[in-house]
């Protein structure tokens, strides 16, 4: 690519990032760029610690209140588990040192203990002896376009995210925030064209590399996200 090809691509990546950051807050929606690397988008909630000898953990706490339609059954695992993949994927590429409790184990637990929403994400998050707890909730999760008989593929999601701080006991969560997901975001798919299940999949792919931007920063060339 000649140079000025390439200037004026980091220009257009440069401009998507100012206006992605409308509407957002400017202390955590940095976009930096340095001589040699690829500019990236700062998260909302950075769970790595300062210090870069010191490993954070974290346990994912993913729960939908409605009763999920039968092709969307054990979604909300799988979520924890995409999440928890890549989340450790920028983390690593950011040199960040995270570790992610087994989803296989969280789900164990909440199965040995019925009435673990009773008692508060925090406790969960205590047995695991983790520093954080990520707490989503599933409000709205559909894989079909509303009035079309189930032909035309279209997700839609809506999640509160709770993230809460295990040093800091009894106080308020440290962040929280409303994800809103429509994929793809301009169109249907016809399932002649692509099965239930491989968009399934996708969907939740689409979703997990979302949240795990608000948690570790991501190369601007990436950010095409739902909201």
């Amino acid at each position: 690519m000649a140079p000025s090809a390439r200037r004026w691509r980091l220009v257009g990546l440069l401009g998507l990032a100012i206006l992605s950051t409308i509407g957002c807050n400017p202390l955590t929606s940095l976009y930096f760029l340095a001589v040699g690397l690829d500019p990236k988008v700062e998260p909302d909630c950075r769970l790595a610690s300062e210090d870069k000898n010191k490993e954070v953990k974290v346990v994912i706490l993913t729960y939908c209140p409605l009763e999920m339609r039968q092709e969307l059954l054990g979604a909300d695992r799988e979520l924890s588990s995409l999440l928890g993949q890549k989340l450790l994927e920028g983390t690593r590429a950011n040199k960040e040192k995270i570790t992610i409790v087994s989803p296989t184990k969280v789900q164990h637990y909440k199965d040995e203990h019925p009435n673990w929403q009773s008692n508060g994400p925090e406790v969960i998050g205590k047995y695991f002896r983790a520093d954080y707890v990520i707490d989503l909730e599933i409000n709205t999760l559909t894989l079909f376009q509303a009035r079309s008989a189930n032909q035309m593929l279209r997700g839609n999601a809506e999640i509160s995210i709770t993230v809460h701080d295990l040093s800091k006991p009894g106080e308020e969560p440290i962040f929280k925030d409303e994800y809103a997901c429509e994929y793809p975001p301009s169109r249907e798919v016809p399932i002649s064209d692509c099965s239930p299940q491989k968009f399934r999949m996708q969907f939740l792919t689409r979703m997990a590399t979302d949240l795990s931007w608000k948690f570790t920063s991501h190369p601007v060339a990436d950010h095409f996200p739902c909201d």
